[in-house]
């Protein structure tokens, strides 16, 4: 997405016809929906630069903002923005009445997205209605603003940035693991998206009210569960004690943690037996609970006596055969009494492209998609000697071979802890699909983690790039191949 003059799109003509303009100049890959009232509070918005700027009225049709941006996965969506080398301009549009105070929270929420960039941000909201222009003060305050000031500072010398915005705001610059990256939580480096906020908003709002109860929130990989774990536990902790319970190998990362954060205790599953008392808390909140045994759940809810909450953070497995899940801790969570149930949407970590292949790999449906997956390859092998000189090839490129091994519930290590650029794995002819189209495994692990189920999981360790090598099995082979051609292809 490129920056476009405003001057340009404020000329009177229709809505469908600005769309076609907006996304022509933009390049946007869709069509804006504008709406009357903002594209009005923009006209006023010019109305009054052409006034304050009459000694150099040429210069409002050459200013270039980027309009209506999002970043990417993050949801945050700026209305106007003027990038220069050094400077960040941020006018936010209103056409009503606004509170100065909900004004303020929108700019300082705004400036903690850009600061990522390290420039000097000024930060404005136009309310078109009154005529007013105020800005968000170096002390975090709201006052009225002087045109003259803004028009200066978006006149300042220097080029504009031309290049793509998304190139600036990468994802990953906002989201972090609690687990992996401790120091930077402890710091506070880090980011809610609006999805996250309102889960936790409605979270601790239902706590201020009954101070007990069962929450749950589910997502895939990436949607950034751990760290609105945690962040509800730092504000549960202010003034009591809290117990955040790890399921899976989350390493030593974790530990940092414990000695650092005094309110907040940490447990392993492994931990939690009948003679564990968690009396002494005022809140339980559970990591990674689709690797809790229904056994270590039951111990669990036993503790629960109807004076703390207990919160859960789960990866979505729904794209898994229910037969490769053995007993599903999630549906049991799920048919709790008056629990209170959110879903994460928002993909951030994990790159969306390959969380797509990846949920249609596992429940293959052979409808047609309009899917695109250029970063994802599958090769075949024919025997084991070929599918080394495979994963040789791709070692040599900088991917990660991990192999897939069958483990115990509480042997299972935490998949933030192992993220990786590119990643390769190997299939056999121990995989096949069933009619329903799910994933399956001719092979049981008794006692211990489903393959398919340690599959997804590890699949989902791919950040950037990911690889299948298909070893001797032709019919998976043709149904990855199917997947990866998109259903508007056309032959030439």
């Amino acid at each position: 997405m490129r920056s476009i003059s405003i001057y340009t799109i404020t000329r009177n003509q229709n809505i469908e016809c600005l769309q076609k303009l907006e996304r022509q100049l933009s390049g946007r890959t869709y069509f804006l929906k504008m709406r009357e009232w903002e594209l009005e509070s923009m006209k006023a918005l010019v109305r009054e630069l052409e006034m304050h700027m009459q000694a150099h009225m040429d210069n409002v049709y050459s200013l270039r903002f980027f309009y209506s941006y999002q970043i990417p996965r993050l949801g945050k969506e700026f209305d106007l923005l003027q990038i220069k080398e050094d400077q960040i301009i941020n006018i936010e549009l209103k056409s009503g009445v606004v509170s100065d105070e909900a004004i303020r929270k929108q700019l300082m929420q705004n400036r903690y997205y850009l600061s990522v960039l390290g420039c000097t941000i000024q930060s404005y909201t136009y309310i078109s209605s009154q005529d007013r222009l105020v800005r968000l003060t170096n002390h975090d305050h709201i006052a009225d603003a002087d045109w003259k000031d803004l028009c200066r500072a978006l006149q300042k010398e220097g080029d504009d940035y031309r290049g793509d915005i998304d190139d600036l705001f990468q994802a990953e610059l906002y989201l972090i693991s609690p687990v992996s990256e401790p120091a930077r939580f402890l710091k506070k480096e880090y980011f809610l998206t609006s999805q996250q906020r309102d889960i936790q908003r409605q979270i601790l709002k239902k706590l201020r009210i009954g101070r007990y109860g069962y929450f749950c929130f589910t997502g895939l990989p990436g949607t950034g569960k751990t760290l609105l774990l945690y962040d509800i536990a730092m504000k549960l902790s202010r003034r009591q004690q809290v117990l955040i319970i790890h399921c899976g190998n989350a390493g030593s990362e974790w530990k940092i943690l414990h000695e650092r954060l005094r309110r907040i205790d940490f447990l392993a599953d492994d931990q939690l037996t009948e003679e564990v008392s968690l009396e002494a808390y005022s809140a339980v909140l559970v990591d990674e609970t689709h690797l809790l045994s229904a056994e270590k759940l039951q111990i669990l809810l036993k503790q629960y006596n109807g004076h703390f909450p207990l919160i859960f953070s789960s990866d979505s497995e729904d794209a898994i055969c229910p037969d490769e899940l053995g007993t599903d801790t999630i549906k049991l969570i799920e048919n709790l009494p008056e629990i209170y149930m959110f879903h994460l949407t928002n993909r951030i970590r994990t790159n969306a492209e390959l969380s797509s292949f990846i949920q249609n790999m596992m429940h293959y449906t052979g409808r047609k998609t309009a899917n695109f997956y250029p970063h994802v390859s599958a090769v075949y092998a024919n025997d084991e000697g070929e599918a080394e000189m495979l994963l040789k090839d791709y070692t040599s490129q900088g991917y990660q071979y991990r192999p897939l091994v069958c483990t115990r519930y509480h042997e299972m290590e935490i998949t933030a802890v192992r993220d990786t650029k590119c990643l390769v794995t190997v299939l056999d002819d121990r995989y096949y699909y069933d009619k329903n189209g799910y994933l399956r495994s001719r092979y049981s692990c008794e006692g211990k983690e489903s393959e398919v189920r340690s599959l997804f999981h590890q699949l989902n360790q791919a950040k950037e790039e990911l690889s299948i090598i298909v070893k001797q099995n032709e019919d998976v082979y043709e149904t990855l191949l199917t997947l990866l051609q998109p259903g508007n292809l056309k032959w030439q």
